[in-house]
């Protein structure tokens, strides 16, 4: 299966408390980092993920990432460098898999529990702990390799069921960005950036899930915000629409106006003139 014995080029124990951050950077080399306890932020594909305990993220050569640790949490981590060997088919120290978080749905124990074993030899160095750890390691590995290839076994049997999945969680992630972020400049192509999809891909998805296009649902979260905005608070209609990333007055006053069959100014004397009534009574 794999092609000389591995070199070990270090193992790594570490507690990460509140602050605890690397820079961006890469390797030569291969590197298994373990989730033993707690969670991180780890930077890869272009953005930061919550990684946590009993998850396994495998950094082949040149792939760019980082870690921070958020307060409040902490995380205990075990990280492994190793070279020198080589799967068929395959560039030295690379493995197959196109993402570094790699789901353990097998071999998840085995896998832990000689990660674990690995530690405790590093740690406490017994008589040829080094020659054992050579062997825990290429057993890692070779558990590792076989939750890879099982996973890519299950996709392909349940392909329906796992495009459909992945669907519905591209869907659920654009909204929740959608809902965060309406006020910045938005547009179909950097949604589809974000969420690494094509821009024909997210529009079909979203609308085979929502009846709706990404831009659409994004102008009703606009407009659903301005609507509460020009009720409640004193600016004028061009800030309020600037609030909800409209940057043209004219468009937003013609949007609003068409969704809810009244002008935003209209909506906006309204809210005054209700207010006032209420303070005379008083």
């Amino acid at each position: 299966m794999m092609f000389s014995q591995p070199e070990i080029l270090y193992v790594f124990d570490v507690w990460n408390q509140s602050g605890n951050h690397s820079e961006r950077h890469t390797h030569d080399f291969f590197e298994i980092s373990f989730l033993l306890e707690g969670e991180a932020q780890y930077w890869f594909q272009d953005q930061w993920q919550t990684i946590r305990g009993g998850d396994v993220l495998l950094f082949n050569p040149k792939i760019v990432h980082a870690e921070q640790q958020q307060a409040p949490t902490y995380s205990h981590q075990l990280h492994i460098g190793i070279q020198q060997f080589q799967l068929p088919d395959l560039p030295p120290n690379v493995f197959p898999t196109d993402t570094p978080h790699v789901l353990l749905r097998e071999n998840q124990l085995q896998i832990f529990n000689k990660a674990w074993l690995l530690m405790k030899e590093f740690n406490d160095q017994p008589a040829g702990f080094k020659s054992m750890g050579q062997a825990l390691v290429t057993e890692l590995l070779i558990f590792l390799l076989r939750s890879i290839q099982s996973n890519q076994q299950l996709e392909e049997a349940q392909q329906p069921l796992l495009k459909n999945e992945r669907l519905a969680r591209v869907v659920t992630s654009v909204q929740s960005y959608i809902e965060h972020n309406f006020e910045k400049d938005i547009s179909l192509e950097s949604l589809a950036n974000a969420h690494f999809v094509s821009p024909t891909y997210l529009s079909k998805s979203f609308k085979e899930q929502l009846g709706i296009s990404p831009i659409t649902y994004l102008i009703q979260v606009r407009l659903t915000h301005a609507f509460h905005l020009l009720k409640e608070q004193s600016g004028s209609v061009k800030d309020i629409a600037q609030a909800v990333g409209y940057d043209d007055a004219y468009h937003f006053s013609k949007s609003f106006k068409k969704t809810y069959g009244i002008a935003p100014s209209k909506v906006k004397k309204d809210a005054r003139e209700r207010t006032r009534g209420r303070d005379k009574s008083v």
